[in-house]
């Protein structure tokens, strides 16, 4: 559902495309298997296949790169699951095979082995192994072995905390309460395999709690500057809108129709929301607006609220928003996506060219009523990285400290907001309206 080009804003695609097909050799679908599993699938489409992932009940538990082939072994404990085995191309368009399996009672439920590579290893710089930290500490962390790194998680307690993608090292602020805690921080490299390593902290008694979970809208986020500039009611600047329904730069197969209309009366906040429409089989639409460059901004603060209508609730394949930065020919992309196919928040890695899933809920939006949604994420333009730090959907705050890289491509310096439709296999049309948005950057 993304980013090629469309005059000097080009998006890779990275929606369900028919030119990546996945199949599943094992297991089959609706058979019964054990509580450790093996799974075998292939792909084929007209470019490089460049990643893999595979969840089961929605839960990422196998992630591999460069390959035309994954072979893993899967853990689950008894009963009935969700397997969804997903690969992405090197243009950033996916494909998915997803099936229903039943794991026989009495099945054990263990973490994988980690696959034999005394090459392959992860060393963690920051926390310390028994050390006490404040309830906001940095995570500094490294990876080394024979093929590239492609993905890393850490996780606090068994919860992801970051998520990050090819890179060689990951740097973030975890947030945590007063006590005891494991640290686990894993990365994957190009084969499939991955390396751990494993820490006990302990978060010092009166240390902050970690950002809210929940609250007044605006919970978790920061409080701009005197001298921040605002672009407030985005969505009613009817002139500089560049819109595209074509695969070049939305992703999807390019057929149907797709409009946008300004100063809507009904429905809205204010008296003048913009009303964003899309229909056909697989089928995306994307609208960006360009605010002009600002090359020594690093904070990033999107603001909004949007409305669907019913239809959504059937056709709609991802809800999609970015602000997005271009510097020195580097390409910002900060993207988010409300995935409906998985119920969850995705974020956009542009050097790897694919969505990451994230632990938030985003199952679908209620029709007819407005939501709020809050994005502060950061660039480091010295290493051509970007952060999301924090979302907040409807008051409820998320913290996710995930750092991605920026990718070269030569585009003028600019800042800007977007937003994107995408449509399911059903093509049916459906409405979402945008409020109140607002982009606030320092």
């Amino acid at each position: 559902m993304k980013k090629l080009l469309f005059l000097l804003l080009v998006f890779a695609a990275s929606n369900a495309l028919a030119t990546v097909t996945v199949k599943m050799a094992s297991p089959a679908a609706n058979s019964t298997v054990g509580g450790s599993f093996s799974l075998q699938a292939s792909a084929s489409s007209s470019h490089p296949i460049v990643g893999w992932h595979a969840y089961l009940d929605s839960k990422n538990v196998y992630t591999a790169g460069v390959t035309q082939t994954a072979s893993s072994t899967i853990y689950a404990g008894a009963g009935h699951h969700q397997l969804v085995v997903r690969a992405w191309d090197s243009t950033g368009a996916y494909g998915d095979q997803t099936i229903s399996i039943n794991v026989g009672s009495g099945s054990p439920t263990t973490n994988p082995p980690n696959p034999t590579n005394t090459q392959f290893a992860v060393s963690l710089a920051s926390p310390a192994a028994n050390s006490t930290v404040g309830g906001s500490f940095s995570l500094q962390a490294s990876a080394s072995g024979p093929h590239p790194i492609v993905g890393w998680h850490a996780y606090l307690d068994s919860k992801n905390v970051l998520t990050a993608g090819v890179t060689g090292s990951v740097n973030g602020t975890i947030n945590a309460g007063a006590g005891h805690h494991q640290l686990v921080v894993r990365a994957w490299d190009s084969t499939g395999a991955y390396a751990d390593q494993t820490v006990n902290i302990t978060v010092g008694s009166g240390a902050p709690a970690p950002p809210p979970s929940g609250g007044s809208p605006g919970a978790g986020l920061p409080t701009p500057p005197s001298n921040a500039i605002v672009y407030s009611n985005i969505d009613q600047m009817s002139s500089g809108w560049v819109p595209c329904g074509d695969p070049a730069c939305a992703g999807g197969n390019g057929g149907g129709n797709y409009w946008q209309a300004f100063f809507q009366t009904t429905p809205s906040m204010d008296g003048a929301s913009m009303e964003l429409y899309r229909d056909g089989v697989w089928a995306n639409a994307l609208w960006h607006h360009k605010m002009g460059a600002h090359n020594n901004v690093t904070n990033l603060m999107l603001d909004f609220y949007l409305m669907v209508d019913d239809n959504s609730l059937q056709f709609t394949q991802a809800l999609e928003v970015e602000a997005f930065q271009f510097v020195g020919g580097y390409n910002y992309m900060l993207g988010t996506q409300c995935d409906y196919g998985l119920g969850v928040w995705d974020t956009w890695s542009e050097a790897s060219g694919h969505w990451l899933p994230t632990n938030i809920p985003c199952p679908k939006f209620t029709p007819n009523q407005w939501h709020h949604v809050q994005e502060y994420i950061t660039t480091n333009h010295s290493n051509h990285s970007y952060t999301y730090h924090t979302f907040v959907i409807d008051g409820k705050a998320y913290t996710l400290n995930q750092t991605q890289y920026a990718k070269y491509l030569a585009w003028g310096d600019n800042v800007g907001a977007q937003w994107q439709l995408d449509e399911n296999a059903k093509g049916g049309g459906y409405h979402e309206w945008i409020d109140k948005a607002k982009l606030t950057i320092w």
